[in-house]
């Protein structure tokens, strides 16, 4: 093959790709609104709901963080099967709160200021083999044990969490449950329950 025509190819190929990367990121309309340039048949851009300046945009409520039923402990922290809303649907959790009691083999003393939280976001199980206790157990009881406190969310779809499970790469869904988590477990006092 010609190296002038294999250029002219990655060119191609290069243009093709970019375009359709550049259309998922942009809706590109041809809407008219008033006094905007899109008013002499120019195109309008609008974030696409996957970027991060249209998710920054949006608000995230979350909600009070509810206890659906107590688990047995670990060696110095409580388990708890939660839930909190994210766009109407509730959304389960395990949460794990250590218990500071500094007379106690642990030694974990309550900071002033609460303990940490970490929100834990699970990798992909298929939702139909997920359940809220069974995996990255030894995660939450290491964290926990450590004094953290951990929410570790079951995604819309996963277990008993409502709605339809969605796909992480052409939906904001599990991101906008995660934003949801973290403003629900900011409104979290810090005590066990």
């Amino acid at each position: 093959m010609n190296k002038r025509v294999f250029v002219i190819l990655i060119v191609i190929l290069c243009g093709t790709v970019g375009g359709v990367v550049y259309n998922r990121i942009f809706k590109i309309t041809n809407t008219f609104q008033d006094n905007s340039p899109a008013e002499k048949g120019g195109l309008v851009n609008e974030p696409s709901p996957l970027s991060i300046d249209y998710m920054r945009r949006q608000e995230y409520p979350g909600s009070e963080i509810a206890i659906e039923q107590n688990l047995p402990g670990g060696s110095n922290y409580s388990r708890h099967i939660t839930s909190y809303k994210s766009d109407g649907l509730k959304i389960y959790a395990l949460l794990t709160v250590p218990k500071g009691d500094p007379s106690t083999s642990s030694g974990l003393k309550k900071p002033a200021t609460g303990w940490p939280v970490i929100v834990f976001n699970h990798g992909y199980i298929q939702p139909e083999q997920y359940r809220t206790t069974e995996k990255y157990l030894a995660y939450t009881d290491a964290f926990s044990r450590n004094g953290y406190i951990v929410f570790k969310l079951d995604y819309r779809g996963h277990g008993n969490s409502e709605g339809k499970p969605e796909g992480a790469y052409y939906s904001s869904a599990y991101t906008v449950d995660v934003l949801n988590a973290v403003f629900s477990i900011k409104k979290y006092k810090g005590a066990d329950p």
